[in-house]
């Protein structure tokens, strides 16, 4: 099984090896990783689910055709772009697959101009998506480092309340909200309630 990758690689799913070479090729020259694969099963086999990239799929092969593919990755829980490539009469399938989350769909024969445009589309759409997961999981990972009594602090700034109608409503003094409301804002890494709000609302933090 390929192991994952950090750098972009564009994945070619093609029965026709003429096309894999072609588009192969093309990549080359602008200097993007590639690896093909003649069919959907075989591509299920190597391909790694956290590997960052894009899908470049034949609508029509033999066996599993791209259509059922995507369906099986969507099943699978495996998020990546996915550029069909359709040939003539193929384009409402394509269009379907558009309405199923595919980026976009490529004519045969390929324009090579076109190719390479969407395809660097693709692999931004990719590497935005990533980025957005990661400040997520920062974010929930940061919230988690909250005490009860500090996430009860945070969820009641977040409703409005001041310092003193806190400490009223928590029946505590208003220097334990005050410490509960430093020690949140310590471990969020904010520095002002306008930062705590944004960062609990928004999932981003001062550095995003």
């Amino acid at each position: 099984m390929t192991e994952p990758s950090s750098a972009p690689t564009v994945y070619i799913v093609d029965d026709d090896e003429r096309i894999r070479r072609f588009i192969g090729r093309l990549l080359d020259e602008v200097g993007i990783a590639h690896a093909a694969f003649e069919n959907a099963e075989r591509f299920l086999e190597e391909f790694m689910p956290d590997s960052p990239g894009c899908l470049l799929l034949d609508v029509r092969m033999p066996g599993m055709g791209g259509r059922v593919l995507q369906d099986e990755l969507t099943a699978r829980g495996i998020e990546i772009p996915i550029l069909f490539m359709t040939g003539f009469g193929e384009v409402s399938m394509a269009v379907e697959a558009l309405q199923k989350g595919a980026v976009d769909f490529l004519e045969k024969p390929l324009s090579a101009q076109r190719l390479l445009d969407r395809v660097q589309v693709a692999l931004k759409a990719d590497s935005e998506r990533r980025g957005s997961r990661a400040c997520g999981e920062r974010h929930a990972q940061a919230l988690a480092l909250l005490t009860p009594r500090e996430r009860q602090v945070v969820d009641l700034i977040l409703d409005g309340l001041s310092n003193k109608q806190i400490a009223f409503k928590l029946s505590v003094s208003s220097q334990a909200i005050d410490a509960r409301r430093l020690n949140a804002m310590k471990k969020l890494g904010v520095d002002s309630i306008a930062e705590l709000v944004a960062f609990v609302l928004r999932g981003t933090g001062p550095e995003s």
